[in-house]
């Protein structure tokens, strides 16, 4: 392989079309939510001196997210996705005002942190789902592993560039200056995009319709939210690959989340304190850089499943590296090459997702991901803990991980008919899938089970 195979690749972005504009606004929003963020976590512990005020406003932006995916997959799937993500967009700039006017008064009201951070988190939910939605559809087949891969980075770059800009602002200007600059950013993204053109899920056609009749529109006949739900899990119940990504990133996350243990870690078998904490943290964020911008080469394997559990893997064996690490110069090896195999598997999830999902039912399996890869982690963290108090970090983290490999290869010989999957958008491996309601975008409804159009 040529080096210049591994530099990401862009050709989605080359061929045209909105995407580079979707892209783009959502770098820069991702960077203004970093901002918040950690404007958001000083201010309360500054006003409280409390971790548990830190931890409640948290729960609170989290319990409004989870209920925003899973109402926003939904409309995702009923409504026009741009509409869905601009109103998530300008709600996001009220809610930033509000924040930076509350920060620059004489006496900042707790309230107004913890209303604003549920109302934010229920429409960012909303339209994080649309937008996770719509993007299959603005490219190719042929472009979508590389697309996921772009989506990927910028996810990556606003992680990184959202938190430790926030936190060189907060010491300049102030809490009231970081707000109000992460408003004006999110004001330039709703209006850049404005400029893009509706973007409503494509509609199903009924089972048995003949070739020449219309796609039934979205909207018609269609399930009340809890049944649209039902009929999401019934897809990914039906459908062997989305149910077996689902599976190995819920075996990854509880099993393998050493994040929480971090700053014992960092006291107890590395002598440190937080700035070791926070050396530790950034370590797999650098390794999730480097992978993402040597990310070029995933677009063009046809083996997606195989590469996926292959990262996976490295994951969970990098996470017992870390584990039963002496030096914190392993530890730091360990964690940033967990990083890099992360990032890789979150290529292979996405394109594995877009791929074998068809369009009328992006919004729910998107919206069903993104609250699993929300709420997993947290437990995880919780498990990770509960393990520490009994046998240790050392070994919670070490035993995270050998479990983490053990699981991937249950999930491997459950579905070992994936090992041929080649790339193709096909469903027919799928023995239940005349079971999903028709009109609903099922297998038996679109074979092909692909989002690009």
């Amino acid at each position: 392989m040529r080096i210049r195979e591994l530099a990401l690749d862009l050709s989605p972005l080359r061929a045209g079309g909105p995407l580079g504009l979707v892209l783009a606004t959502r770098a820069l929003a991702l960077l203004c939510i970093g901002l918040t963020s950690v404007g958001v976590v000083v201010q309360v512990y500054e006003q409280t001196g409390s971790s548990v005020q830190v931890g409640a406003v948290s729960l609170v932006l989290g319990a409004g997210l989870l209920l925003g995916f899973l109402v926003g997959g939904v409309l995702a799937d009923r409504r026009d996705r741009r509409a869905l993500i601009l109103v998530g967009s300008g709600w996001a700039v009220v809610t930033f005002a509000a924040l930076s006017a509350n920060a620059a008064a004489d006496r900042p009201a707790l309230w107004v942190v913890y209303l604003a951070g549920a109302l934010f988190g229920f429409t960012e939910g909303v339209a994080e789902t649309a937008l996770t939605a719509v993007v299959p559809s603005l490219v190719s087949e042929e472009h979508i592993p590389a697309t996921g891969a772009l989506v990927t980075v910028t996810t990556t770059l606003g992680a990184i560039a959202g938190p430790m800009l926030g936190g060189v602002l907060i010491v300049g200007p102030g809490l009231a200056a970081t707000f109000g600059i992460a408003a004006a950013g999110t004001a330039i993204t709703t209006l850049l995009l404005t400029r893009l053109g509706p973007m409503p899920p494509t509609g199903a056609r009924p089972a048995g319709s003949k070739g020449s009749e219309p796609p039934t529109p979205a909207g018609v006949g269609q399930p009340g939210v809890l049944d649209a739900l039902r009929e999401g899990f019934a897809f990914i119940r039906t459908s062997r690959v989305v149910a077996a990504v689902l599976v190995v990133d819920l075996c990854a996350a509880l099993f393998a989340t050493p994040t929480a243990l971090y700053p014992q870690f960092a006291d107890e078998r590395f002598g440190g304190g937080p700035e070791l904490v926070g050396q530790l943290t950034t370590a797999p964020v650098i390794g999730a850089a480097v992978a993402s911008l040597a990310s070029g080469w995933t677009g063009r394997t046809r083996h997606q499943w195989r590469v996926l559990c292959a990262a996976v893997a490295v994951w969970g064996l990098a996470c017992l590296g870390f584990g039963l690490s002496p030096l914190l110069g392993f530890g730091l090896f360990f964690l940033a090459l967990g990083g890099m195999a992360d990032t890789i598997s979150e290529i292979m999830r996405r394109t594995l997702l877009m791929r074998h999902t068809p369009d009328p039912l992006q919004g729910r399996v998107s919206s069903l991901w993104l609250a699993q890869a929300m709420t997993a982690p947290a437990l995880g963290g919780v498990l990770a803990g509960l393990a520490a108090s009994a046998v240790g970090p050392s070994t919670a983290v070490a035993a995270g991980g050998a479990l983490c490999v053990g699981s991937l290869c249950l999930v491997a010989l459950l579905y070992p008919q994936l090992w041929r999957e080649t790339g193709e958008s096909t469903e027919h491996e799928s023995d239940g899938a005349q079971d999903v309601p028709a009109g609903d975008g099922g297998p038996g409804s679109n074979s092909g089970a692909t989002a690009a159009t």
